[in-house]
This record gives C-alpha cells, structure tokens and sequence, in this order.
C-alpha cells in the first residue's frame, strides 16, 4: 500500500476516536442528557475547564489546548 492509503487510514482511525470521546454523557442517577460549561482558559497550562453539574454532583473536564511549555 502507498503511503498515501497509510495516511489516509490513520486519520480515519483517529477522527473515530477523538468523535467516541465526544459523546455526550449522562447522569447516573437521572439519566439527563449532562451539557458541559465553559470554566475558561487557563494561560499557564494552556488548558480549558469544562465543567457539568446534575443532581448535586460536579464534574470538572480539562482540555489540553496545546503544549504545555509555551513560554
């Protein structure tokens, strides 16, 4: 096979894994549909907080954004 058809299979390998990443989830207990929110950016890791709240239970997600070493 070229490389081309390599490639080519990798990024549907990878499209499908970082898409099942972003399923959307539910509450255990409730079973709603859980709806992130955006905490913000913070600029010294370059990561994103993402947060849901359902039937008095937090959760906190982070989003790395890029390398950590930026400066």
């Amino acid at each position: 096979m070229s490389d081309e058809v390599w490639a080519s299979i990798e990024r549907k390998i990878k499209g499908h894994y970082l898409a099942a990443q972003n399923l959307p989830s539910s509450c255990p207990e409730c079973a709603s549909i859980l709806e992130p929110v955006d905490f913000g950016v913070d600029p010294d890791t370059n990561e994103r907080l993402w947060v849901t709240h359902c039937c008095g239970k937090w959760d906190k997600y982070l989003e790395v954004l890029g390398p950590r070493d930026l400066i």
